[in-house]
């Protein structure tokens, strides 16, 4: 376990980036991609999940299963597509499939949700990700998108490979990846629209737990920084019913990597229009590194979750400072557990092989 946190178990490991095939009814996985370009104008994020956490369907089936312990089972698994140039998002997709349209394995990375998929390749240029999304998006229009995670810096802990069901397990896969590839959009007649040539720097992560997350996280930070020559992963995850967070500093750079625990201080806190509090400069320092976060402009906005395109600056114990771009997120799920947003939730997910109402 790590920082003496009994929920919450951290891997870095390939061996690990499988499926658990966990059996609760709160339990939940998700795969995460994401990249920026290389000239930092664009950001794109994929992410396929076994049983989607913001799903009205998912948390009213645990509402159900806590009255009613001996109802059914229901997967909802979905894939989630986002893509951002300028600072906004120009496209979006988040669409929910019936269970048996998942499909995912336990002894190799490999995940199939409706027509899209990922898994992990070796190939005479080094190993990675490859990753294929077809995706609808609102107003009848298509996406497809082919696109390559080459690892750079992953596998920091190759040795730890456990799974712990009752934890929250972080499974930090690759820090840093060369990220390549193409997203065709397709108009309501099937004609092609626009076709970006995608080239940066990404990230790559697996997450899971077999408990409610409404339940469990009170507070939760995360996101990574690509410098020119290093990358800097930060972590700040709290439980309900502990009172020390786990922070965590993850600093990669020539083909070494720092993990280490990590002081946060928050500043400037502020209120998105829908209620939701955070704090846009975030601070972390350990042994010597100090990385300033400034979440100054907001890409995805909800009542419980946050995606920010922010500033950040890596001090390193030698003097040297780096300034770039980073994606940081924030995530407050306990107003998921009363349903009170489910039906505003709705409309941005798209379902039975529809684009959503809302873009």
């Amino acid at each position: 376990m790590e920082s003496g946190n009994e929920g919450f178990n951290l891997l870095s490991s390939t061996i690990a980036n499988v499926w658990h095939q966990q059996k609760k009814q709160e339990a939940y996985e998700w795969w995460y991609f994401d990249a920026i370009s290389d000239k930092e104008r664009e950001a794109l994020v994929v992410i396929f999940m076994d049983n989607f956490i913001f799903s009205p369907r998912y948390n009213q089936a645990i509402r159900k299963k806590q009255k009613k312990p001996d109802a059914e089972i229901c997967r909802f698994p979905a894939i989630a597509f986002f893509f951002y140039k300028d600072g906004k998002v120009l496209y979006r997709a988040i669409n929910e499939f019936a269970k048996d349209e998942f499909q995912a394995e336990v002894d190799r990375p490999f995940c199939r949700i409706g027509s899209s998929e990922f898994h992990f390749d070796c190939t005479p240029y080094g190993s990675g990700y490859l990753v294929k999304v077809n995706a609808k998006l609102p107003k009848n229009k298509r996406l497809e998108a082919s696109l390559e995670w080459l690892s750079v810096e992953s596998d920091l802990l190759p040795k730890k490979t456990d799974f712990i069901e009752s934890a929250h397990n972080w499974n930090l896969v690759a820090a840093r990846s060369d990220v390549t590839g193409k997203i065709k959009v397709f108009n309501e007649n099937g004609k092609l629209e626009n076709t970006v040539n995608f080239r940066g720097t990404g990230y790559h992560d697996h997450n899971a737990d077999s408990r409610w997350m409404p339940e469990t996280v009170e507070d939760w930070y995360w996101g990574r920084v690509h410098f020119s020559d290093s990358t800097v992963v930060f972590y700040h995850y709290k439980e309900s019913h502990t009172k020390k967070p786990v922070t965590k500093l993850v600093v990669t750079k020539n083909g070494s990597a720092n993990i280490l625990d990590a002081n946060l201080e928050k500043k400037k806190p502020r209120i998105n229009r829908y209620g939701l509090i955070y704090w846009q400069e975030l601070n972390f320092m350990s042994q010597g590194f100090e990385l300033s976060v400034n979440q100054c402009k907001i890409l995805d906005n909800s009542f419980f979750y946050l995606r920010f395109l922010s500033q950040a600056q890596i001090e390193f114990p030698d003097g040297t400072k780096h300034i770039g771009k980073a994606l940081s997120e924030h995530l407050s799920a306990k107003k998921l557990k009363k349903g009170w947003y489910d039906w505003l939730i709705d409309m941005r997910i798209g379902k039975n092989g529809e684009g959503a109402f809302l873009p």
